[in-house]
């Protein structure tokens, strides 16, 4: 009978109690840490994206004085792209781009995810700019 007894107590109170309070708690953080992980890598993905359309574009204009582009459905949670900071690169022919956004997530807060480009202008242009999406 003690057996029995021993066996109708192992899956009691105690280990339902332990799953409530530890296990579950330790689920729905990982689950929601992965999920705010996951939007930053498409944020990154995107960030990219425009890094190298943006690239593109300046590789083939003449003049890059007049350098703007309308990317606001690539950026992240609807917010728009603005470019500042153009000056001339550090050498000529270079085209040096840089886009930021600052990441607000549930776990991963105030997180400034940027992504670089640097390229040759096929006219002999020069242009170091900075692109943020806010």
């Amino acid at each position: 009978m003690r057996n029995k007894n021993r066996c109708r107590n192992a899956f009691g109170l105690g280990q339902i109690m332990a799953t409530l309070l530890v296990v579950l708690p330790t689920m729905a953080f990982i689950v929601t840490f992965m999920i705010d992980y996951w939007s930053i890598m498409q944020e990154d993905y995107k960030l990219k994206l425009i890094a190298n359309q943006a690239s593109q574009k300046a590789d083939n204009m003449e003049d890059l004085s007049s350098f703007d582009m309308n990317a606001d459905d690539l950026c992240p949670n609807g917010t728009h792209l603005n470019f500042s900071n153009k000056k001339d690169a550090d050498e000529a022919g270079k085209i040096d781009i840089v886009i930021t956004y600052t990441h607000n997530g549930p776990y991963l807060k105030n997180k400034l995810l940027s992504t670089s480009m640097h390229t040759y202008s096929y006219h002999d242009q020069n242009m170091s700019i900075i692109g943020t999406c806010q």
